[in-house]
């Protein structure tokens, strides 16, 4: 019914097979494999360093001699001397080849003979297994480091046996047992025998003691897991299970209960075959902060330092929450150029029952200030193009934190893979910052397929260069085959076209991102689009010219500002007389231009994955402005703000986004430039533009003047760094007019996969459920977007 007893620790010596060397050595002996013959009459011992003529070896009969003389350091007329004897007899010993080595010194005929007098360990001629019908022979000849050839020895067959059992343990053989077969061993057969038993499986995991973190969240902690067919074995093994209660344990420690114990204790049904394990856990008090202390800070204060921790008297002492804090303290020592401070945290018990004393030693040691900058792994790309990214320069003070950001942004950039930058040198309060990058293939040509709910299936065709460089023309025609030209500045040239079932579309983009070496952007681009919008068919063929500029310092700090111009025209076409009105006065041919400015205010930690900061964009784009058949001002203001809400051992965080949008357009705006709401990045849980105004009578979608859409969405690690989850509200409305007359909202699951190959884009698949909604509203329960090259 029992197994185990719950209270000890982890790790408790567990039944081991316990050899006896002199058993084997016996039987060994009585076959003649250990007889050594009669000894010589020993011989006058000759005069230290008297020269060695000749060397012999006694006893060999499967190690050849010329591999036992290779072991040996002393050679034919070198002078004897005992303690280079010593040391090849330790060498043949430790060959593993003999069980015993003695040397003799003898004289013959007034010349010195070394004789090495050795005992051959015995070695396999064959291994085998019986009874075993889980596992072939040859699995389980991997487990065992015996082989034909390897010599026998009581270490080797225990730790055998050691590893045939685990093997069998952790497929939840809990029965199993393993013995020698020790008749056949003097015939140099090594015979396993097992008894296999009956597999058992785990069918339900219990929890006792826990009164105050649920069970939910400890089985997070467990790789115990219960049966469930096909997905999960439900094999029990001790190990795992020990490792298991200290996980636990470590757990509940790090929480505050630092008196905590874990164990468990097994139950069997029965038949033997199923097993409840039952996790004991005796919590303790959970301990809190009663003094915190401060040790070696001058550059800050003990109250400054305090006011950066999120741990404080009376705070649970934590060791997740410690371990962060600790991160802090050394962030802002390395702002202000402390590079090298390092904290030490040390904690006693106190005085007053469930309380502990927690002081952390600083050493602050030298502040230093940026060398020279020194760019290493940039054969393809230029030095500015590096520079300009980090942001940074000779004489400031060596801003860590600036520092990591800059790696970051270069990695953003896509022109490198990886980024460091390594302080270097000796020289007082002056380091060099060593810059070591790593290429990425800037030009690439894929060929993809791309699915997603929004747009359906789409065929991608694209050659991009990342770090394309105009003025850097070919000397001759074989320089530009081998793509030696066009390259280094940075800047970016791409072609796409993507056939789509819903959509197709053509693209040609060239951007510099830093015009005549400032923080001016510039792009330009021409393009074709075409798409089924269901009550109308559309087609844009247009071209677009941007400036932008990115303000680096002062209170402008962290803003962009960009001036863009758009020259289109469109075609709206397939409607008929019961397509609405409001579709049909936009037929036909019409010519768009417009004016854009655009305000953005950025301080997230990530262009793709933000954790922290906010992002404010604010355009107004102006139609008509050069002329065109239409003439109207369209608003838009988007905002998000992220917060970390945990980050756990693994610097894996949980991340809380809130974002809204608004838009407005004033004048009359066609058909084909209004608001829809519905589908990713816009309300989930409703098809893509499935929010509308509703017009005609087959109740098409015509759009509306005006916006509100708002999100709420947690962020979590799922599966180490490639697989997050995602809790998310999605709320807004599309009107005709700057009015709110229905209201949709809708709650929602997801995941998202990051796959380095596909980019820093993730596989997105959410689950969303409409609960506010109205009658001609089209929704959409799985939306999805995720795409592949080849």
């Amino acid at each position: 019914m029992s197994a185990r007893d719950s209270m000890t620790d982890p790790g408790t010596a567990r039944r081991g097979w316990v050899g006896c060397a002199a058993a084997l050595a016996g039987v060994l002996a009585g076959t003649g494999m250990m007889q050594q013959g009669a000894r010589p009459v020993p011989q006058p011992l000759p005069q230290e360093g008297r020269p060695i003529q000749r060397i012999e070896f006694i006893g060999l009969t499967h190690v050849a001699e010329t591999y036992a003389r290779a072991l040996l350091k002393l050679k034919p007329g070198d002078p004897y001397d005992r303690r280079p004897v010593e040391d090849d007899i330790t060498r043949l010993i430790k060959s593993g080849k003999f069980d015993d080595v003695r040397a003799e010194p003898r004289i013959e005929q007034d010349a010195l003979i070394l004789v090495f007098r050795v005992v051959e360990r015995p070695f396999v001629e064959a291994v085998e297994f019986s009874g075993n019908r889980k596992f072939k022979a040859r699995d389980l000849q991997a487990e065992v480091e015996l082989s034909p050839g390897a010599p026998i020895s009581e270490f080797a067959l225990t730790q055998a046996v050691a590893n045939i059992e685990r093997k069998y343990k952790e497929a939840g053989y809990y029965y199993v047992e393993v013995t020698v077969d020790r008749e056949r061993l003097p015939d140099r057969i090594v015979r396993f025998s097992i008894s296999e038993g009956p597999r058992v499986r785990v069918r339900r995991i219990l929890f006792e003691g826990n009164a105050s973190i649920p069970a939910a969240r400890l089985q997070e902690k467990l790789e115990t897991t219960t049966y469930l067919w096909i997905f999960r074995t439900g094999d029990f093994d001790e190990d795992r299970a020990e490792r298991d209660a200290a996980s636990l344990q470590n757990y509940y420690k790090d929480r505050g209960f630092l008196d905590a114990r874990a164990g468990y204790q097994l139950e069997f049904d029965p038949t033997g075959r199923d097993l409840a394990v039952t996790f004991v856990i005796d919590e303790g008090p959970q301990y809190l902060v009663r003094e915190l202390n401060f040790r070696g800070n001058a550059v800050f204060t003990s109250e400054e330092l305090a006011l950066a921790l999120r741990l404080h008297p009376d705070a649970v002492f934590d060791a997740d929450v410690l371990k962060d804090d600790v991160r802090r303290l050394v962030e802002r020592y390395g702002a202000l150029g402390y590079i090298y401070a390092d904290v030490r945290t040390d904690w006693a018990y106190a005085r007053d029952p469930g309380f502990v004393d927690l002081t952390l030693t600083i050493s602050e040691r030298e502040q230093f200030r940026f060398g020279r900058i020194v760019i290493r792994g940039n054969s393809r790309t230029q030095d500015k193009v590096v520079r300009r990214e980090l942001r940074f320069f000779p004489e400031e003070v060596y801003d860590a934190t600036a520092v990591r950001r800059a790696e970051q942004r270069l990695v953003e950039t896509r022109l490198f893979t990886e980024a460091t930058i390594t302080p270097v040198g000796n020289q007082p309060g002056v380091r060099d910052a060593l810059v070591r990058i790593e290429e990425a293939d800037a030009t690439t040509v894929l060929f993809g397929v791309g699915v997603t709910s929004n747009s359906g299936l789409v065929g991608s065709i694209s050659i991009e260069n990342r770090n394309f460089d105009l003025f850097d023309r070919p000397r001759d025609a074989r320089e530009f085959f081998k793509g030696r030209a066009f390259r280094g500045a940075g800047q970016t040239l791409r072609l796409l076209v993507e056939p789509g079932t819903e959509f197709t579309r053509a693209r040609l983009d060239f951007r510099e991102p830093y015009l005549l070496d400032q923080n001016l952007g510039f792009g330009t681009g021409v393009y074709l689009f075409e798409r089924d919008r269901g009550e109308w068919d559309e087609r844009r063929i247009g071209f677009n010219v941007s400036f932008d500029h990115r303000f680096r310092q002062g209170w402008l700090d962290n803003w962009a500002a960009e001036a863009a111009f758009r020259f289109e025209n469109v075609n709206i076409g397939d409607t008929d007389w019961l397509t609405a009105k409001r579709i049909r006065d936009d037929r036909g041919d019409h010519w768009l231009t417009s004016v854009k400015g655009t305000l953005v205010r950025d301080t997230t930690d990530s262009r793709f994955l933000p954790t922290r900061g906010n992002r404010l964009t604010v355009s107004w784009e102006q139609a008509g402005a050069l002329g065109g058949d239409f003439s109207f001002g369209k608003l838009i203001a988007d905002a998000a703000q992220h917060y970390t809400l945990h980050t756990d051992s693994s610097d894996r965080k949980h991340v809380l986004s809130l974002s809204g949008t608004l838009g407005n357009i004033f004048g009359y705006a066609p058909v084909f430039e209004r608001f829809f709401g519905g589908g990713i990045g816009s309300i989930r849980g409703f098809e893509f533009r499935g929010v509308s105004p509703r017009a005609g009578w087959r109740e098409d979608r015509v759009g509306g003047d005006f916006q509100l859409l708002t999100n709420a969405e947690y962020s979590f690690p799922l599966v180490g760094t490639s697989v997050r989850g995602v809790a998310f509200v999605d709320m807004g409305t599309v009107e005709e007019n700057f009015e709110i007359n229905a209201w949709r909202a809708s709650v929602g699951l997801g995941a998202r996969i990051y796959i380095k190959f596909f980019g820093p884009i993730p596989l997105a698949f959410d689950f969303a459920w409409p609960v506010a909604k109205e009658d001609e509203d089209d929704t959409q329960v799985f939306s999805f977007s995720f795409g592949t090259t080849f």
